[in-house]
């Protein structure tokens, strides 16, 4: 796909769709079956909250939160299979839109893969237990970028579901490190040039408490 300007970007219309309250069906399929009805509100890029297998310790409520992830390489089977993933994604590309990922990098459940496999990339307390920085997120664990080899992991991450998507909605993009962000953009433009990047924000009080 050819590369947007950033004017040319910022008139386009984004749609976000939770695909777990979307439809009745709640899956990819009920999203897909509605795709040319969203085409046709005008929308040029659609947005997806996380679409990955959602963590069981400390899950808030009986069904959790997206941004509690537990694999960001695998795809909630409550929505499907990657097979039906792609057929969205297709048929969104057929319409003229293009996909969006949400991409949580800040924080991972706390049985997530990277936990269970690497906890030594998570920031710990005192006893040496996982933690995070924001004490109402109670059902996630804070990722540490000090550690390099956890850079490679995400930007690959990232170039596997660029086959399929076409950029990324990145959640509290200022609580991982500019340079983290700076290297995944390369590698992954470098591969699938015209990559989508949307960064969330928030205050500045709340970044600089954080940060320090």
């Amino acid at each position: 796909m050819a590369r947007d300007t950033q004017t040319q970007l910022r008139n386009k219309m984004i749609y976000s769709v939770f695909v777990r309250n979307y439809s009745e069906a709640g899956n990819f399929a009920g999203v897909t079956a509605d795709l040319q009805r969203i085409k046709n509100l005008g929308t040029d890029i659609l947005w997806l909250l996380p679409i990955n297998p959602i963590g069981e310790v400390n899950r808030k409520g009986v069904l959790g939160s997206p941004y509690a992830i537990k694999d960001y390489r695998g795809i909630n089977p409550e929505y499907g299979t990657l097979a039906d993933f792609k057929a969205l994604t297709n048929k969104a590309h057929e319409l003229g839109m293009k996909v969006m990922l949400d991409i949580v990098y800040n924080h991972t459940s706390p049985d997530s893969v990277l936990a269970t496999e690497h906890p030594e990339w998570f920031y710990h307390d005192a006893d040496g237990q996982l933690m995070n920085k924001v004490g109402n997120w109670s059902d996630v664990k804070d990722l540490d970028y000090g550690h390099h080899e956890l850079w490679q992991y995400q930007i690959d991450t990232l170039l596997y579901w660029s086959q399929f998507v076409d950029g990324y909605r990145c959640d509290v993009a200022p609580l991982v490190p500019l340079d983290f962000w700076l290297e995944a953009r390369q590698q992954v433009n470098a591969k699938y040039p015209g990559t989508l990047w949307l960064a969330e924000s928030a205050g500045s009080g709340f970044i600089q408490e954080l940060r320090s």
